[in-house]
This record gives C-alpha cells, sequence and structure tokens, in this order.
C-alpha cells in the first residue's frame, strides 16, 4: 500500500472515504454543511494505518454489509483531542497518546472532541486470532499512554507514524500484538478468556444513538433494537422504564435538534435544509410538527433568533429570554412521559415557568403585529 493521504473536507466525501478505508462505518455530524476533515491510508513496515482528522460529531458502524471490508481489529492511537470510544457496553476516553481496541465485526460508537485526530491501525482478526488464540479480547479497554506496556504501545506506534517513509519491509505487526497483549494483561496464545468491562444498555446509550442517526428517515424501534443486537420488545421494555416509547423518543429527539439549529444565531441554512438534517420528509410535515409541538411555526423559533443578533425586537437579553420561553415538545406521542432523569439538567426548568414565559413571549408578539397593522393602515 503506497504512503498517500487524501485530503477531503466535505461531509459526504469524507463518509465514502472512511467507507472505503474502514469498511461499515458512517459519520454523524448535526451541522454537517460546516463539517471538515481528512482521512488517508498509510504503510509503516508491516502495518497498515488510516490517518483520520474530523471535525467534532460521531463515526458509528452501520451495520450496512455493503460497506464489508474484512474483519478487522483497529489499533487506536490518539494522536490528538479527545474521543469517546464505545463497544459493547465499555468505553474508553482516549486523551493524546492513548490507546484502544475496536472489533469491526461489532457496532460501535465514537464521540470526537474537538481538535481530534487518531491513527488507527488495521490487524487482520485472522491475524489476532493467531497470536491470542481463543480468548476473548476486551472491546474498547482504555489503554493509558502514562504507564507500563500501554506507554511502550504507544510510543511504538508514534514512532512508526514519524518513520513510515524509511519503515519499508519491516516487520513490526509481531511486536505490536506483543506489547499489546502486555497492555492488556494477557499472554498471547494461550490462558482462559478474558472479560471485558461491560455495562448494561441503557437509555442513554439508546438516545445517543438516536440523536447520531437524527438525520436517518428510516431510524426506527427495529433500526435501533438490530443496532444494539437486541430484540424490539426488550427495547421498548428498556425505554419504557422511563416512560417513553423508542416512537415518542425519536420524534421528540428530532423536534428538540431542529429547535437547537433554529436557535443558533449563526445558522442560516434554509429551513427545508434544518427540517431534512433532523429526519423529516419534507418542510411541510416539519412546519406542521414544529407547530403541533411549539405552538407555533420554525421561522417565528428563527426570527427570535435573528432578533438577538441584529438588534430588534429589543436588546440581546430580551431575545434571548424569548427562546427560552419556547415551550418543549408537547403534542408527540406519549407527550406526558416524563423527561429521562439524566438529561433534565440540560432542558426545561418546570411546565409551569414554562407556560408563564410563553405567555409572556405570545403577548409581546401579539402587540407587534398589532401595532405594524395600525401603522399600515
Amino acid at each position: 500500500m503506497r504512503n498517500v493521504l487524501r485530503t477531503v473536507s466535505d461531509y459526504e466525501a469524507c463518509n465514502e472515504a472512511l467507507r472505503r478505508i474502514c469498511g461499515a462505518y458512517q459519520i454523524a455530524h448535526e451541522r454537517w454543511w460546516e463539517f471538515a476533515g481528512r482521512i488517508g491510508t498509510l504503510k509503516a513496515g508491516s502495518l497498515e494505518f488510516a490517518d483520520v482528522v474530523f471535525s467534532s460529531g460521531q463515526v458509528l458502524r452501520d451495520r450496512d454489509d455493503r460497506h464489508y471490508r474484512g474483519d478487522h481489529c483497529f489499533l487506536i492511537l490518539q494522536a490528538a483531542g479527545s474521543a469517546r470510544m464505545r463497544q459493547g457496553g465499555s468505553e474508553a476516553a482516549l486523551q493524546p497518546g492513548d490507546c484502544t481496541l475496536i472489533d469491526s465485526r461489532y457496532p460501535s460508537v465514537f464521540e470526537i472532541g474537538p481538535g481530534f485526530h487518531q491513527y488507527s491501525f488495521h490487524l487482520p482478526v485472522p491475524l489476532v486470532a493467531e497470536r491470542f488464540g481463543t480468548r476473548n479480547l476486551p472491546l474498547a479497554p482504555h489503554i493509558r499512554s502514562d504507564r507500563g506496556a500501554g506507554a511502550l504501545l504507544s510510543q511504538l506506534l508514534a514512532a512508526a507514524v514519524r518513520n513510515a517513509p524509511t519503515l519499508d519491509g519491516i516487520e513490526l505487526t509481531g511486536a505490536t500484538l506483543d506489547l499489546l497483549a502486555a497492555a492488556l494483561g494477557v499472554k498471547a496464545g494461550c490462558g482462559a478468556p478474558i472479560q471485558a468491562e461491560r455495562r448494561p444498555l441503557g437509555l442513554r446509550e439508546i438516545t445517543q444513538f438516536v440523536d447520531a442517526h437524527i438525520q436517518s428517515a428510516s431510524l426506527s424501534p427495529a433500526a435501533i433494537a438490530a443496532h444494539f443486537n437486541t430484540s424490539v420488545r426488550r427495547l421498548y421494555r428498556l425505554v419504557g422504564a422511563a416512560g417513553w416509547t423508542p416512537a415518542s423518543l425519536i420524534w421528540s429527539r428530532r423536534l428538540e435538534r431542529a429547535r437547537e439549529l433554529l436557535a443558533q444565531g449563526e445558522c442560516r441554512a434554509p429551513i427545508i435544509d434544518v427540517a431534512l438534517t433532523c429526519g423529516f420528509k419534507d418542510g411541510a410535515h416539519f412546519s406542521r410538527a414544529f407547530r403541533k409541538a411549539f405552538g407555533h411555526p420554525p421561522k417565528v423559533a428563527r426570527s427570535l433568533t435573528a432578533g438577538s443578533c441584529d438588534g430588534t425586537d429589543g436588546d440581546r437579553t430580551s431575545a434571548r429570554s424569548q427562546r427560552e420561553a419556547l415551550p418543549e415538545p408537547s403534542c408527540v406521542a406519549d407527550a406526558a412521559a416524563p423527561t429521562p432523569a439524566w438529561g433534565r439538567e440540560s432542558l426545561a426548568p418546570s411546565d409551569s415557568a414554562w407556560r408563564t414565559r410563553s405567555t409572556e413571549a405570545g403577548t409581546k408578539s401579539a402587540t407587534r403585529c398589532t401595532n405594524r397593522v395600525q401603522t399600515r393602515a
């Protein structure tokens, strides 16, 4: 494989390059029109790896067999920025120099922080199995770079990247697997299987998946269940424990994401683009759902934001107060379902406070409309 780094900045081009190089993965970014990144393939001796730089967002394994590139274990080196690598109920919060191991055969979600830069070393599963035997390697372990064999592994991979052009013909895979085994605390080729530290599937993981796939119009309870390799019945039971159904959770998250995008003063994308970004099939469908949920059309939410940016309709503080007055979705399926406890801090205050502020905002809006009519008359 030639040491060629392809640079791409378009959202769709980066997604295509990611699938071509790594397989069934996709990028999820709520402001896709601002996405920037690059991905390329390189080789250091016997090690093949991808050089990946993306804007903040998420990378997910999408389970689409059309993008199958063979079974691989990805040995990840965090070069810059931060990332949370989730797979099989385990999570590795990576800082520069840290490593983790991802199995391409299983669903995964990667949360990308600002300044994200990773090197992904591709180790074929048969080669890993030959070295580790029948041992079950942990999914998404956190291999720290500040101690023991993890430090040596990080240094080896970083040195391989720096010196890639001068390492042709040098066998580095064996040394890499030996250090990986030491960092994981196992002996290659023998011993009893080790168990990964796993957390049970819960509402947080489900909601993270929904948020990452908001743009997909095909997002459904069946798709969520398939991603987590569970039954639709169990999915209903897990989500129902928090007072939701899968459909109402999807609907609520779509509307909440749309409201967040419309409230961003620097976001001037057409409302139809916001609708499609949040998974609505067309602008009319989006406008009806938004009005039913919040009591006004999407353009009203945007006009409040515009007022805060250009100084009209009062000062910034007044406009911000009006934006905060927008109510939570109230006319979606299972509208009475409670907000999950883990998400309440980032959402609205009490219902009575919302109603009071919404009434005040509505009165001010009605007064402005009346004044305009009188002026024209």
